[in-house]
């Protein structure tokens, strides 16, 4: 993970505030598939402001929130507090440290891994291989896509986002964050290569409708804030509200939220 400085600052406060969470039905589907117990230990990587981490807590033993960003972390943190949620470790580490918790588990072995939205910050196959001997028989790894980027929706303030963003900011990649057909093919073959079985994806599919600040928050989460001065930041927000605002007259954006969570197992035997 090479993020850790992309998700500080104002994009850590964003992503904390606005970047879209888990519905109960996504949660309870980990739970059943993996079977979590009281005493299961669970793996968030790249676990960002706990969107994840948080609810999984309430299905098992301990959940280990794992981030490059100390400024991320903080918010996880606040979150569990404010929700109540005491049976959760942070650690600030990147998917290259991963080899440090075995020592830290001893005795102990996880039960599931869960990477929500940031695989494509890491090396995958790296990632798959290294968790091998921390996770218990039967035990597995769920890579989640929860959404797609908000540009690369198909509505009409898709160009309006982008040819703004583009003018202040200079050429973006604009990537598909893990979320696309493609990407989730090449995980899933890199389980199998790696030795996974039961390699399988969950569907799920929802709409949300935002308004304007919601759904700029959102973008900020990911924008490269840091190709703009401070001050230049107020000009860019007014253009883009701008602009917004006249592809989606009425305010009203509406995302199609296609939820993809791709299961497998270590074997038992």
């Amino acid at each position: 993970m090479s993020r850790a400085g992309t998700f500080a600052g104002d994009a850590a406060d964003h992503y904390a505030e606005y970047r879209r969470g888990y519905r109960p039905s996504e949660i309870e589907f980990l739970a059943g598939e993996f079977a979590l117990r009281e005493r299961s230990k669970v793996l968030d990587l790249g676990c960002g402001t706990g969107q994840l981490t948080v609810p999984l807590a309430a299905h098992a033993g301990c959940v280990i929130g794992m981030d490059p960003s100390a400024d991320m972390l903080t918010h996880a943190r606040r979150k569990a507090k404010e929700a109540g949620v005491g049976n959760t470790a942070w650690l600030v580490g990147y998917d290259s440290d991963l080899g440090d918790l075995e020592p830290l588990l001893g005795e102990e072995s996880l039960r599931l891994v869960t990477i929500g939205q940031a695989l494509h910050w890491m090396a995958a196959e790296t990632v798959f291989t290294t968790l091998w001997p921390l996770l218990e028989p039967g035990g597995g790894v769920a890579v989640i896509a929860n959404g797609t980027p908000v540009w690369t929706q198909d509505a009409p303030w898709v160009d309006a986002l982008r040819d703004t963003s583009s003018k202040w900011l200079g050429p973006l990649r604009f990537p598909a964050c893990g979320s696309s057909e493609e990407e989730r093919t090449g995980y899933a073959e890199l389980l199998v290569r790696t030795g996974y079985t039961e390699v399988g994806e969950h569907r799920a599919d929802y709409r949300e409708v935002f308004g304007i600040d919601e759904f700029i928050g959102s973008f900020y989460s990911a924008a490269p804030r840091d190709r703009l001065a401070p001050e230049q930041w107020e000009l860019f927000d007014e253009d883009l509200r701008q602009a917004l605002s006249a592809a989606q007259p009425d305010g009203r954006f509406t995302e199609e939220v296609p939820v993809r969570i791709l299961t497998s197992r270590k074997p038992k035997g």
